[in-house]
């Protein structure tokens, strides 16, 4: 899997770019900010369990014991792409770490 950049936009929004554009557009579109729902999809990816889903904003997840497919909701026109599940939760538990590091205190 490629590296993903994540950053913020001249407002302060947390944004990821990077050669995989599926995996980073359905993290910019569907957990955004959301510390809790990337804790949730954490969660799903770390359970183990033989199948599950995550339904987001633009895309859906369909989660196997190996690997997790990226399906955009409303572009059918769209390739789903693969991912390894380690891959996967290596990535979102970056994005959660750099979310995280860019919150306001409580």
């Amino acid at each position: 899997m490629s590296d993903l950049e994540f950053y913020r936009d001249e407002e302060g929004n947390p944004c990821v770019r990077g050669e995989d554009e599926r995996l980073a557009t359905f993290i910019q579109t569907d957990l955004q900010g959301s510390i809790q729902i990337t804790s949730d999809l954490i969660a799903l990816l770390e359970d183990g369990e033989a199948h599950s889903e995550f339904h987001g904003n633009a895309h859906s997840l369909s989660i196997t014991t190996k690997t997790v497919t990226i399906e955009a909701n409303f572009d059918d026109e769209a390739p789903d792409r693969r991912v390894s599940r380690v891959e996967m939760l290596k990535a979102i538990k970056g994005w959660r770490e750099f979310v995280k590091d860019g919150a306001a205190p409580a």
